[in-house]
């Protein structure tokens, strides 16, 4: 145990680097640091944090000339506090050469199925980079763990030794983790799946979470074996130098290494067994790992046990004094980047135009102006769309969408026209025009004039998209002006195009030049209408042009429009632009954090897999944080800032899930603090639950039975609006926020734990790796609380490290509703009865029950089904494990008599009717 105040390093960053300015905290004044979420389900608080700074030297206060930090220092400086306490881990600095390495021995021989495991914190997930791997030159290649450059996991090994006859894998998906980033990956080969073949299943973890597949197994032709190689085991380096793939160069692992298991046999028997954190000491070269084994560090390699507690940004240098002078001080407040981001009100653009923006057009005339424009301005440097006729379209009016910013409006009985000149530069003779629409409509041409000159030697061509609302078709219509000529062909015709009407639709013209034929693509909604090839050299767009001449009649026949679009040979798909002017309905929330945070400029990291997260709405405009917090609220996730880099994490609601614990805190051993005050209260109750679908459908689910029903406690009504992609998805959500709602237990808000306490020390590597959504689990609390241990989810810490105090209080929910089925799980697999009632009293120590099971389908039996014994149960909040069910009444028959049918298996005689005692025997065996 340390004394007080630990070890403590505060920096400061500037000058492109870190600085220690440890000597100046005052170390009278604890450093405090809370950070919280109100619940699941939402956007976490800025962590906040107050610390203060001795300013005799003037250095901290920005504004004086005689400071050694002027100009380097002001307002969202980063800045850095770390305390050096714990276990070590293995940290791989970006640069330097290192090895870390244990040496061969025959127990690290695998010559079947292998299971690899590493728990890493890489500085980068994209880039490729050797985890580990059992190698060395001449021959012998064993196995290596390595990431490729775009993320994925690579599995190679060779049965002879021989670098030529290696045989690989690579994981369909990538590692779903961000830049420094914690995750356990894994890699398990079975090399005869029976099938003639070899699998490798990669994985891969976050927190204390399960093991999620990467992508799907991956089969390959052939059943294989490893070789023993005569080379050591090697994390982070080793001779290999490139992907096997030959794609990539392979540089070390640069990061933080936590953990590295090897089994032969997936799941099999452990090989090898580093955990630093229980085997090293910080600063040490060597050390034992689980199995025995020697692992020696060289070169930068380091055993580092600096514990990352907050990296934020100071907003500012209040100066204080004491009434003498002679004592200056500066108290910092420095918080998350969720303040700053926070700042601001202007509600996010469109998701249309910002996808259009992320794309880099040559050009693009959003026509999305305030209500008294009399021209479109462009995204880029090309002058402003124009109106042309009388009366001019209406600014502003104009809806395409809910969703997306007002545009132009073409009002009944219009009969005009826009014009818009893109710019030249990096134009091209491939292109693509994109508009957006809604209206019924009447007749409607937009024009694509390409920038040749109209003569002999330079044509000019006119493609022409003519909308025919009365005839329910689009004509395309290509004109090729020469000198003296021109010729007018119509291409094709788009019948029923399905887009005269109320509702957005995308339309794209496309064309691709050859050498003596261009190409030519309709698309409508993002899917191919019509398309052909002609003659003639393609150009770059000379000029964009709307027109229509629409009717009086009733419903009016008005055209809203917008983002007339100009792109050169690379335009995205345009399903993706169809997907993008709807909102982006049905993307994942894991999806839609990390696409709306890149397009922020914020780096955002997703615990768990996206792919598995809640499928939303439409994205409607919001500002940035409010997005968040829609995202948070439809994936019952959280969204919460890293606490080791100036970044976002959003929590997935899956990573939430049956969690192992990340802290187990015996009440009986001392290791949880006062103030300790379990509430029995009915603050988190929700038993009539109504879940509106945003614009579409909603669904109610009550409590009806049991102890915190409607019935029984009164009503406790909620009616959340979420963002969710289908109405079917209502029901889902009503229930299962019905079901956490409606959790019976005692509420443990806050559970303090002190690292001043050398019980409580003991536990200082896993009290600091918990975070918000980890598991604590509270073990032996006092029996006339709740029988058994109570599992908790951390939604939030405040933490003090001062000369007097080092503690952290978690602020916690129920975790148990956040227990849940999985298919096929010899534990989580197994369905409950739906009643079951004890036939008899019992003592506190019996060890066999009577159970009548009251509804649906009886117990399983030790007989039918050995192989699924034992397991747990709970009884009156007491877990009990089972290790023999048998019926009060049954027989197995297992016995010999004769002259009757002697005794049941459960204790009761037979008794015969009819015939005589020689008719009945029971021949066991």
């Amino acid at each position: 145990m340390p004394s007080l105040p630990p070890p403590r390093v505060t920096e400061l960053y500037y000058d492109g680097a870190w600085h220690d300015i440890s000597s100046s905290m005052r170390e009278s004044d604890p450093v405090t640091i809370t950070r919280a979420a109100t619940a699941l389900g939402t956007r976490a608080d800025p962590t906040a944090a107050t610390a203060t700074l001795d300013n005799r030297s003037g250095d901290y206060s920005p504004r004086n000339p005689l400071s050694n930090l002027y100009g380097k220092i002001g307002r969202n400086t980063p800045w850095r506090f770390s305390v050096i306490a714990g276990g070590p881990h293995l940290y791989l600095p970006p640069t330097g050469m290192y090895t870390v390495a244990t040496p061969d021995t025959s127990a690290l021989d695998i010559l079947g199925d292998i299971d690899v495991r590493m728990d890493v914190a890489l500085d980068v997930w994209d880039d490729p980079q050797l985890l580990a791997a059992r190698y060395a030159t001449g021959g012998n290649l064993g196995w290596a763990l390595e990431l490729g450059p775009d993320g994925h996991l690579f599995l190679t090994w060779s049965p002879t030794g021989a670098s030529a006859q290696q045989r690989y894998t690579k994981s369909t998906a990538v590692v779903p983790a961000t830049a420094g980033q914690r995750a356990r990956v894994r890699a398990a080969l079975d090399v005869d799946n029976g099938a003639g073949g070899c699998t490798t299943t990669f994985y891969v973890a976050f927190g204390n979470g399960p093991w999620v597949v990467l992508g799907a197994p991956v089969v390959s032709s052939g059943t294989t074996s490893l070789f023993a190689a005569s080379a050591p085991l090697q994390i982070g380096d080793s001779d290999i130098t490139l992907t096997p793939d030959g794609a990539s160069g392979l540089p070390r692992a640069k990061g933080r290494i936590y953990g590295l298991q090897v089994y032969a046999g997936i799941g099999g028997v452990l090989r090898t067994n580093v955990v630093p954190a229980q085997q090293a000491t910080a600063g040490a070269r060597t050390f034992t790992d689980g199995t025995g084994a020697l692992w020696t560090l060289t070169g930068a390699a380091s055993l580092s046990n600096k514990q990352v507690r907050m990296e934020g940004e100071i907003p500012a240098w209040p100066p204080s004094r004491d009434l003498s002078g002679a004592d200056a001080t500066v108290q910092i407040a420095p918080a998350g980047i969720m303040r700053r981001l926070g700042s601001g009100n202007r509600p996010l653009d469109s998701a249309l135009r910002r996808y259009i923006i992320g794309n880099a057009p040559l050009e693009c005339w959003p026509l999305t102006d305030g209500e008294q424009a009399t021209q479109g301005s462009p995204l880029l440097a090309s002058t402003p769309a124009v109106s042309i006729g009388d009366p001019a379209p209406q600014w502003a009016k104009g809806a395409v969408a809910s969703w997306i910013e007002p545009t132009l409006l073409f009002p009944a009985g219009a009969s005009t026209q826009i014009e818009a000149r893109p710019r030249v530069q990096g134009a091209t003779a491939s292109w693509s025009v994109d508009f957006v629409r809604s209206g019924l409509g009447g007749f409607e041409a937009v024009t694509v004039i390409d920038s040749g000159s109209g003569t002999n030697a330079d044509p000019s061509t006119l493609w022409q998209l003519v909308l025919l609302a009365g005839l329910n078709q689009i004509t395309v219509v290509r004109t090729v002006q020469l000198t003296d000529t021109s010729s007018v062909t119509t291409l094709g015709t788009i019948a029923a195009p399905g887009i005269f009407d109320s509702h957005p639709h995308h339309i794209r013209l496309s064309t691709v030049a050859g050498s003596s034929l261009t190409a030519w693509t309709v698309y409508i909604d993002g899917v191919i209408a019509d398309g052909g090839a002609e003659s003639g050299i393609g150009r770059p767009v000379g000029l964009i042009g709307y027109a229509c001449d629409l009717g009086t009649d009733n419903p009016p026949p008005e055209v809203s429009l917008g983002y007339l679009t100009y792109w050169g040979d690379t335009a995205p798909d345009a399903s993706d632009m169809y997907t993008a002017m709807m909102g982006f309905p049905g993307e994942t929330a894991g999806a839609r954090a990390l696409r709306l945070s890149a397009e922020n400029g914020v780096p955002v990291s997703l615990m768990g897999v996206a792919g598995e997260s809640t499928e939303l709405g439409t994205q409607e405009p919001q500002r940035y944080l409010e997005s968040l917090d829609t995202i948070a609220a439809a994936d019952l996730g959280v969204m919460l800032e890293q606490r080791d880099a100036r970044a976002l994490v959003y929590r997935a609601r899956t990573t939430l899930y049956n969690q192992d614990p990340a802290l187990t805190l015996d009440f009986a051993n001392g290791e949880i603090s006062a103030p300790f005050a379990p509430i029995d209260d009915d603050k988190l109750t929700e038993n009539d639950v109504t879940v509106q679908r945003k614009g579409g459908a909603s669904a109610n689910a009550v409590r009806a039975d049991g102890p915190l029903s409607v019935d029984a406690i009164g009503r406790y009504d909620v009616a959340p609006e979420l963002s969710l992609a289908a109405d079917t998805q209502t029901t889902q959500q009503a229930y299962w926020r019905m079901h956490v709602g409606t959790y019976d237990g005692l509420r443990y808000t806050k559970i303090t734990v002190s690292l001043g306490n050398e019980r409580a020390y003991t536990l200082v590597n896993d009290v600091l790796a918990v975070d918000v959504g980890d598991l604590i689990r509270l073990q032996n609390l006092p029996v006339d609380q709740q029988p058994g241990d109570v599992d908790l989810l951390v939604t939030g810490y405040d933490e003090e490290v001062g000369a007097t105090a080092w503690t952290i209080t978690y602020t916690c929910v129920p975790a148990g509703p956040w227990t849940v089925g999985v298919v096929a799980d010899r534990t989580l697999g197994r369905a409950d009865t739906a009643g079951s009632v004890l036939g008899s009293a019992v003592t506190p120590t019996a060890t066999s029950l009577g159970v009548t099971t009251t509804t649906g389908p009886r117990w399983i039996s030790t007989a039918e089904w050995p192989a699924d014994f034992p397991f747990d149960v709970t009884c009156g909040g007491e877990v009990m494990t089972v290790t023999d069910v048998t019926g009060q009444r049954g027989d197995r028959f297992e016995r010999s008599v004769t002259g009757g049918w002697g005794t049941a298996t459960s204790g009761q005689a037979w008794t015969t009717t009819g015939g005589s005692s020689s008719d009945y025997s029971v021949q066991g065996g």
